[in-house]
């Protein structure tokens, strides 16, 4: 049986689902919301028929379930979207995930550059909602307005703070505040959605997932005061989901903490 070893020096930059793409920067002129009649009729379309593909890859392929999906009664009847937040441990379901507990709202993915940067497929990614993180001041003014359009029209803003995937990790790794600005400018509910993993007879692991919400940012604090609280309850909630639940760590895979940014690495044993 095949065995993969990551070794880590930095849980929050140390990256193991890049996959050998050469990332590009997102252009300063990046239109994150397009507004052409043609562009929307094509993204609806594309996201329709994407969507059978979703649920039946994330329920019967993956085998995913989601636990406590009554926590998002209360925004039914929302005109505006809300925020999930999640971590980060499968380049798969994680995608799929937040689209099958959302629908019918479309889902908007925050991701890394390198969506953009996967050679014929990038355009497909676009119409399924993921938005990708900017690399210029300018085109971060871009992508602050998408994300408030998108929210005020009412769809899912889906985000991982820990950013990097580490797969079928069983434990939260620490992450920044930084991306819980957008919530706490607009006042928006977020909810979590906690990836865990659960132990198999074959001594492999099945994930379950657990939502938890809403969250809603402090308006009593300041700006940076109120994301960094936010920030602390949702760590708060994903912790406590992998503890009380036991989260397994897969025996195909090991994390082992290194003394330098050198020796990071991935090793597959066979």
């Amino acid at each position: 049986m095949k065995r993969i070893k990551y070794y880590y020096f930095d849980e929050e930059n140390d990256d193991f689902g890049n996959f050998g793409i050469n990332t590009k920067v997102t252009p300063d002129d990046y239109d994150y919301n397009p507004k052409s009649k043609w562009w929307r009729f094509w993204k609806k379309t594309v996201y329709l028929l994407a969507a059978p593909i979703v649920f039946i890859g994330e329920f019967f392929i993956l085998g995913g379930r989601i636990k406590n999906l009554k926590v998002l009664k209360p925004m039914k009847k929302r005109k505006e979207g809300y925020f999930v937040y999640s971590n980060h441990t499968s380049p798969v379901s994680d995608t799929f995930s937040v689209p099958v507990l959302s629908f019918p709202r479309s889902t908007y993915i925050i991701a890394s550059p390198d969506s953009i940067s996967i050679k014929g497929l990038k355009t497909i990614l676009r119409f399924l909602g993921v938005l990708p993180l900017p690399s210029s001041k300018r085109s971060y003014i871009n992508f602050v307005k998408a994300i408030n359009d998108l929210y005020k029209k009412g769809n899912v803003i889906s985000i991982y703070p820990e950013a990097h995937i580490w797969p079928k990790y069983n434990k939260i790794r620490e992450f920044k505040d930084t991306s819980f600005y957008y919530p706490v400018k607009l006042n928006a509910p977020i909810y979590v959605k906690t990836t865990v993993y659960k132990k198999k007879r074959n001594g492999k692991s099945k994930q379950v997932l657990y939502m938890d919400g809403p969250f809603y940012p402090n308006l009593e604090l300041s700006s940076k005061e109120a994301q960094k609280e936010l920030r602390d309850r949702v760590y708060a909630q994903m912790c406590k989901r992998v503890e009380e639940h036991q989260s397994y760590l897969d025996k195909r895979y090991e994390y082992i903490k290194v003394n330098s940014k050198e020796e990071v690495r991935t090793e597959i044993i066979k």
